[in-house]
């Protein structure tokens, strides 16, 4: 069969052996959102990154959460380490903080790859209300009617959305918009700055070269394979920190709910709508996209099935060579790889980069 693109002719073989020859990206930022898909993803750079022996970023000594630089600021030289001794540059920020383009490019390398990550904003609101089990009691609501209750009047409840006090500490309004660096006055003043809102939307979407998309994930992590040069091994995962709140028979989502928070978070989903838009162009552009997407699909299941059955008379599982990848294997301790804690895998890094402090 044959392949055009751009206005170049190419055969299905010629086209996979291109792709094949091209330079994986090692310099890479990507924005980890809370509560979409984000801790799955950064182990896939985690795991990059150390068999690569490549330096992260990392928080400050002292940090509450040792695996958070901030969730109300961008990096800056107050909240991370200091490059360690033995490396020229930083490789990788992949830990909590707020997007700044600024603040990035004056720790990364030029040739950084920004990779963020988005989800359908009711969805990412609900995710949020209940991974965070605190915040009902925050906000005196509870039973089946909680979010119901909430939504009617979210500022009643939530006193960090009214004007005086909403900052960058909120986890209800915008959330994703704050996350990715959205300034305060069109966090403020949302519903009379569409224009600046979508101006700043079109600068992200210059700096970012890829942003997944949660309800199309697989698909998303085929193009950042593609974005990055990696391999499939590289992009395989077992889902992390997941939080299934539709199995628990209490939880009620009342019919207008959703309107009632495009109404609270309009700058969210408008961002997720430029982002799903430009995601399903970005894969229009790429060639046999699909056949590679169901072939991701078969191994990560054939992958997880044996973690999950892992026993010692099938140490290891071979992958084939394949049009999509070369031969690689499969085994315990790359299963263990994929469901470390967060926290523990950035306490093994920390204490390889800084074995002094140690």
């Amino acid at each position: 069969m044959i392949y055009i693109a751009f206005g170049t002719i190419y055969t299905r073989d010629l086209l996979i052996q291109l792709n094949a020859l091209q330079t994986e990206v090692r310099h890479i930022a990507f924005l980890k959102v809370h509560k979409a898909a984000s801790t799955t993803i950064q182990n896939m750079m985690l795991r990059f990154g150390t068999e690569r022996n490549l330096t992260f970023i990392i928080p400050a000594v002292g940090t509450i959460h040792p695996n958070v630089i901030s969730i109300n600021e961008t990096v800056t030289s107050n909240n991370i380490r200091p490059m360690p001794l033995l490396s020229t540059r930083f490789d990788i920020l992949c830990l909590h903080v707020l997007y700044n383009r600024t603040a990035f490019e004056h720790i990364l390398p030029n040739d950084t790859v920004y990779i963020g990550t988005l989800r359908d904003p009711f969805e990412h609101f609900i995710s949020v209300m209940y991974y965070f089990p605190k915040l009902f009691e925050r906000f005196r609501i509870s039973g089946p009617r909680a979010i119901t209750d909430f939504l009617e009047d979210p500022e009643n409840h939530d006193v960090s959305l009214s004007i005086e006090k909403y900052t960058f500490y909120s986890l209800t309004r915008n959330r994703m918009a704050i996350e990715y660096g959205f300034p305060l006055d069109l966090l403020l003043n949302s519903r009379s700055r569409r224009n600046e809102i979508q101006r700043y939307i079109e600068q992200l979407d210059k700096e970012f070269a890829l942003v997944i998309i949660v309800e199309h994930f697989d698909e998303s992590l085929v193009l950042l394979k593609r974005v990055l040069k990696w391999s499939t091994k590289d992009i395989l995962y077992t889902r992390k920190n997941v939080n299934i709140y539709k199995d628990n028979k209490h939880i009620k989502v009342g019919e207008n709910d959703r309107i009632r928070y495009r109404q609270l978070s309009n700058i969210d989903f408008t961002l997720y709508r430029h982002f799903y838009i430009k995601l399903w162009r970005q894969i229009e552009m790429e060639l046999l996209f699909h056949e590679e997407v169901l072939y991701f699909k078969t191994i990560r299941k054939e992958v997880e099935d044996f973690c999950h059955n892992f026993n010692r008379n099938s140490a290891v599982l071979t992958i084939p060579s394949s049009d999509w990848t070369e031969k690689f294997e499969i085994s315990q301790g790359t299963c263990d790889s994929f469901v470390i804690s967060e926290l523990d895998f950035v306490t093994k890094i920390k204490e390889k980069q800084y074995p002094r402090a140690k």
